[in-house]
């Protein structure tokens, strides 16, 4: 898959390079010429620009990208600003780090619906959720071993929970279901709030919009999203 990458410090050159190990072409992008010289032979591609400026933002491949991560931490004035450029050129995919739950809201009031927050999610576990496609958060447990929660397979939406050889057919565990609500934030915007059912039993019936939080090896998983 490709990526594009905002901002080149700590977190977002991290993220970037896991994401490169992992087999995925990723252009890092940073306004310092000296940051994108410094990784531009361990990242696929760098480029130094203004985010913050449309003229310079048109040069970028935006369209033909499986996602985009505004990784700038410093200046979440400059983050809601590229954000917001990112969804006037239809970019599909946005996940923005944010510092603060200001800035959270008025992203979410922009329909920004992905989020990371460094402090409590590390570049590498970031890369595993961006790695498989349906992805929405990732726990390494061990080397091989990982907790996905990953949206339901299109091909079971409307089985039962008993009708899925989980655990004989896929050799994964299904912890528990997450389903969404809704509830509003201060600008009156209606966002999305996880609810975990807790104890799944064999009759519940899978819904669209439902995420399975999975647990087993890496390879198994990845087999199981795959399918």
């Amino acid at each position: 898959m490709k990526f594009i990458v905002f901002g080149l410090g700590n977190y977002g050159s991290s993220l970037a390079t896991k994401m490169v190990a992992l087999g995925h072409e990723v252009i890092g992008v940073d306004h310092k010429v000296e940051t994108a010289e410094k990784w531009k032979d361990a990242i696929t591609h760098t480029i130094a620009l203004d985010a913050s400026n449309p003229e310079a933002m048109e040069n970028l491949p935006l369209k033909e990208v499986d996602g985009v991560i505004v990784a700038i931490g410093e200046t979440p004035g400059i983050s809601i600003m590229i954000a917001a450029l990112l969804k006037q050129f239809g970019v599909d995919r946005i996940i923005c780090r944010v510092i603060s739950p200001l800035q959270r809201t008025v992203l979410e009031s922009m329909q920004i619906k992905e989020f990371v927050y460094p402090e409590a999610d590390s570049a590498e576990r970031m890369a595993y959720r961006l790695d498989l496609k349906g992805v929405r958060e990732s726990f390494k447990v061990a080397d091989d071993y990982q907790i996905l929660e990953v949206d339901v397979p299109h091909q079971f939406i409307g089985s039962a929970i008993g009708e899925i050889s989980f655990s004989e057919e896929y050799e994964i565990h299904l912890i528990s279901i997450i389903r969404e609500g809704e509830e509003k934030n201060i600008f009156g915007v209606i966002r999305p709030v996880k609810k975990v059912m807790g104890m799944v039993l064999p009759t519940t019936i899978l819904q669209k919009g439902d995420r399975l939080l999975l647990f087993g090896e890496d390879k198994k998983l990845e087999e199981f999203i795959e399918s």
